[in-house]
This record gives structure tokens, sequence and C-alpha cells, in this order.
């Protein structure tokens, strides 16, 4: 039997090329995305000489030309059987403080982009009867401080994809949301931290993203969210949703069963911020 086409977007670094290349290495037929043609020209020469079925496609998620250029490489290569929304990154600052442009090009990125790179290949997948995995967030559970726009777009893609899941059933097409804790990945690196000079929510600011960057810094290994990407390929039901780590697992237990000021509480004190009665 043929290896089975996936594709991956945002495999340049972090989950993407984790996920990419082990599955990759397990036999699947891949094709991971990222922004740049040059970089994606290297890691496609780095792939061959590994040896690995994997080669890379430029995509910039809020292009039209670039989105049809990849459906159309999907269609030349004879369809699609899985594909991984995982491009993204994050911004950090205070609501009052964020720009518009930036919120804008936050959900352009992980929603509005990836939504309708999705709409377009969903005719493969059908005939397929193939799988979607949207990389979600502990984030789209549990809302975080000065990361606002990060967790409402993680949010977003979680409804969408639990909607997605029932519209799609009948065609046999499986969705699935894997909602990762920390990982250590180059995430952190490539945050943007929006923080005017002279911040009302300076401290705050400072506290929050020191908390935040030593967590995911000291997270768990990508590997182990690619492995759960492979795990859930190979089940004919998959979950709606997946928490990906002993603390996202135990993070989405407690948002469900704990009060509403209980839960804000222990998120504030999560990244070292104290919540005034």
């Amino acid at each position: 039997m043929e290896p089975r086409s996936v594709l991956v977007t945002g495999a340049g670094s972090g989950l993407g090329l984790a996920i990419a290349q082990h599955l990759a290495r397990h036999g699947y037929r891949v094709v991971g995305t990222v922004r740049s043609p040059a970089r994606a020209e290297l890691l496609t020469r780095k792939a061959q000489q590994e040896g690995l079925p994997l080669r890379y496609l430029p995509l910039e998620l809020t292009s039209a030309a670039d989105r049809d250029a990849v459906v159309h490489a999907m269609e030349a290569q004879g369809g699609l059987d899985v594909l991984v929304n995982n491009a993204g990154f994050g911004i950090f600052g205070a609501i009052e403080e964020v720009p518009a442009q930036a919120v804008a090009r936050q959900f352009a990125v992980h929603v509005c982009g990836p939504l309708e790179l999705t709409r377009r290949l969903l005719p493969l997948l059908r005939e397929s009867k193939g799988r979607i995995l949207w990389i979600g967030s502990l984030a789209g559970r549990l809302a975080l401080p000065f990361q606002a726009h990060y967790s409402a777009t993680k949010a977003a893609i979680a409804s969408l994809s639990d909607a997605l899941r029932i519209e799609l059933a009948p065609h046999g097409v499986e969705v699935t949301c894997i909602e990762p804790g920390d990982f250590a990945t180059g995430f952190t690196q490539a945050r943007e931290v929006l923080a005017p000079a002279g911040s009302a929510y300076a401290v705050q600011v400072a506290t929050c993203l020191a908390a935040a960057q030593e967590q995911e810094r000291s997270g768990g290994d990508a590997v182990q969210v690619a492995r759960v990407v492979a795990r859930l390929l190979q089940r004919r039901h998959p979950p709606a949703r997946r928490p990906v780590g002993r603390l996202a697992r135990m993070m989405s237990l407690l948002a469900r069963l704990l009060p509403e000021k209980l839960r804000e509480r222990l998120v504030a004190q999560n990244y070292g911020l104290e919540l005034h009665a």
C-alpha cells in the first residue's frame, strides 16, 4: 500500500518539524511548509540527504497565492490523506496596549489563513476519507494573562475543529484538536512582545513573561507531541480533543471542575501574579 500523504504547516521548527520528521520516519509521505522559499529548498535538501520522504513548500498563510500553490501541489501529487494545521506564533502584551494590526495578524495566521487552506483542501480529504489535526493549546481552555489574543485564537481553533468534526463525520473524515502544554521549542524566541515604554502594566508583563519563558524552556521534548499525532492517525475513531503533557491533562480536567474564581487564581499564581479581592 502506498504511504499515506500528509501536509504539515509550520514544519520548519518546533512542534511542526518534530511532527513532520517523525511521520516521515514512520512511513508517511510528508509535505511540510515554511514561510521562506529559500528555507523550503534548504530543508528539502536536508531531508533528502537524510533519506526522508519529506519535502517543503513555501507558504505564507495570509497569502491567497501561496495557499493556492499548496492546494495545486497536493492535487498534482494525487491527493491528501492528512492535514496538520500547526503554523503559528504568539504575541505578548496587555489587551489595552496591543495594536489592532498585531491582533489582526494573530487571527489571520492562526485562524483565517488555516481555515481557508482547510476549506480548499476539503474535497481531497473527503475523497480520501482523511484526517484533520489542529494543533491547539492548553491556552485555548484557560485564557492566559497578557496572552489573550493567542488564547483567543486557540479557543477559536478548538471550536472550528469541533464543528468540522460534526460536519465531516458523514463523509468519513475524522477531526481532532491537539492541545499541548509547554514544550521546549523555538516558540519562546519567536514570540512578539508588545510592551511600550511607560506601560501601566510593565511590572505584571515582566513577571508574567519571565514565568512563561521559564515554563516553556523547561518543557518536554516536542517529539512527545509527534508521537501522539502518530498514534491518533492509527486510531479508527480519535477523540475530539487531546491534551498532551501531564500539566495539560491535569489543567484540562481542572478547567472543567474548578469554580471560576479558583481557576482564575490558579492561573494568576502560575504566572507570578496576584489577584486582589
